[in-house]
């Protein structure tokens, strides 16, 4: 998926992103007109192939994982199973809903071995006409079907327009187990997320995890 996805990717217009974020002195620059929809401005694009560069959102920096966790309504070990591209409502943004099956649960009220859907920015979409937009993730880790991540997610809300779970924060609540070590989801190299837990042994990892959430009183 990865591989195809680096080859339409080739040769296509990226475009500033439709959000303003910041991370200290870091900034995005926002549209001409928020309001133009993701298929009228690829029919404006080369070829009729749009490619929007996505900011993940940075507003709240948290420092560490206990912090992550106080805030979490739910944070679960699973696998990334499969995923599916979503276009918004509004036509102006696409999401990703993972398909994630829960190997362990460290915070909340779902039983082992559940599957859920989580929600992530990202993701391509090909309109009737054949007119193509992509919205890539950058300075961040996109997940990846088959590999095992640590899930800080926030309470799903009934009016919510979006599927699934999503994470507490967009650059911070997303860590990848691989080869016994952890890889987290932000790329932002004076992330404080990043430098405390970056190649962090996984075991050690989450075990700070477990000592952040409170046990249940049996």
């Amino acid at each position: 998926m990865a591989k195809k996805m680096g080859l339409m990717l080739l040769g296509l217009i990226v475009v500033s992103a439709g959000t303003s974020v910041t991370l200290l002195a870091r900034k995005t620059q926002k549209p001409d007109n928020p309001r133009i929809t993701l298929y009228e401005r690829a029919k404006k694009a080369t070829g009729h192939k749009l490619v929007v560069a996505y900011s993940p959102g940075r507003a709240t920096i948290f420092p560490n994982v206990e912090e992550l966790a106080r805030r979490s309504d739910l944070i679960v070990v699973g696998r990334a199973v499969s995923h599916k591209s979503n276009l918004s409502a509004d036509e102006r943004f696409i999401t990703q809903d993972f398909m994630v099956k829960v190997q362990e649960v460290i915070k909340g009220d779902l039983p082992p071995g559940a599957a859920l859907m989580v929600t992530l920015p990202g993701g391509t979409h090909r309109f009737a006409d054949g007119t193509f937009a992509a919205m890539v993730p950058v300075g961040y880790h996109a997940p990846q079907d088959g590999n095992i991540y640590v899930f800080f997610l926030r309470a799903r809300k009934n009016n919510s327009p979006f599927k699934g779970y999503r994470l507490l924060s967009e650059s911070q609540g997303l860590f990848k187990l691989t080869n016994g070590v952890v890889e987290p989801g932000d790329a932002a190299p004076d992330d404080p997320v990043r430098v405390k837990y970056h190649q962090m042994g996984a075991g050690s990892f989450l075990q700070q995890i477990h000592k952040a959430v409170p046990r249940k009183k049996k």
